[in-house]
């Protein structure tokens, strides 16, 4: 269940965020590409130099996953404010919908990510290695536009993991979690008013009623012969739904934001643990250190 905090309590709790999220997201950085699929031909010979790709390579997608994924949860967060500031309820539903929905692809990929970190041993490492990698580069580049996948499996990502996450099964994963009992219901009731249907139509009125008269702005009336009439109102700005959005999403909206925040910092840095990191490579991180 959602605390009893009000719209207005958790908009200004999202400010509070955005304030602190801003600092840390908004300075530029820049991160190398690495390659799309591990070589581990080249380096069948030494499990040193395996050790090590394996790790560099995982390491330097995760930044980037990491990287983007942060500036995407801020923009969507900053979307929602200026929804709540534009008055606009319609949308509001549809960004809420899409925190909702990187909420549990977060989840999902630092829950699986995790669970190769949790079962790695010296036994393993290898194939373990290779899943995370897979995971990461899956993460980052899943997707079902045609032009982009005939591009990736020509620089050797393969069809497996160009496959996007299912959002419903992702969403399975985050009900399993403490919390998140809810999370069905929720996102059903997002879709229904992101859907072009009853939901979404009833965000576009000023709502109905009772009258003796329906009146128009030009002048114009209808009135009924056998007693009252049930009229419905419209106009731009349609007049409190965005205040009723506001409370029906914002506290959602804040929780969904926190936890991809918890989700983002979960992810490991790499499949191996920083300990056999430090004992195979000689080096805490692992990467090649700066000549002095």
């Amino acid at each position: 269940m959602l605390t009893s905090m009000t719209g207005q309590e958790a908009i200004s709790e999202l400010s509070n965020l955005r304030g602190n999220l801003l600092a840390q997201v908004a300075k530029p950085i820049q991160l190398p590409e690495p390659g799309f699929a591990l070589d581990l031909a080249a380096r069948a010979g030494s499990e040193v130099r395996t050790f090590k790709h394996i790790h560099q390579m995982s390491m330097t997608h995760r930044e980037n996953f990491v990287q983007s994924s942060q500036i995407k949860h801020l923009y969507l967060l900053d979307g929602f404010l200026a929804l709540v500031e534009a008055g606009n309820p319609v949308a509001l539903y549809g960004v809420a919908r899409s925190m909702f929905e990187l909420n549990a692809f977060l989840h999902e990929i630092q829950t699986r990510l995790q669970d190769v970190l949790l079962r790695l041993d010296d036994r393993n490492w290898k194939p373990l290695g290779e899943k995370y990698f897979g995971l990461i580069v899956r993460a980052r580049f899943a997707t079902t536009h045609p032009e982009f996948r005939e591009l990736l499996i020509k620089n050797g990502v393969s069809a497996a993991r160009l496959k996007p996450f299912n959002i419903s099964n992702c969403i399975e994963g985050l009900i399993a979690d403490a919390g998140y009992h809810d999370a069905k219901e929720r996102y059903d009731t997002l879709c229904d008013f992101v859907h072009h249907n009853l939901a979404s139509s009833s965000v576009s009125n000023s709502g109905s009623g009772l009258t003796d008269v329906a009146r128009s702005a030009g002048g114009g009336e209808v009135r009924s012969t056998e007693g009252k009439l049930t009229v419905t109102q419209y106009e731009y700005p349609v007049q409190g739904k965005a205040e009723r959005a506001v409370d029906d999403l914002a506290p959602g909206f804040l929780k969904d934001s926190r936890a991809c925040i918890g989700w983002i910092n979960a992810i490991p840095e790499s499949p191996f643990p920083r300990q056999m990191v430090a004992a195979v490579t000689g080096t805490p991180t692992g990467m090649p250190m700066p000549e002095r």
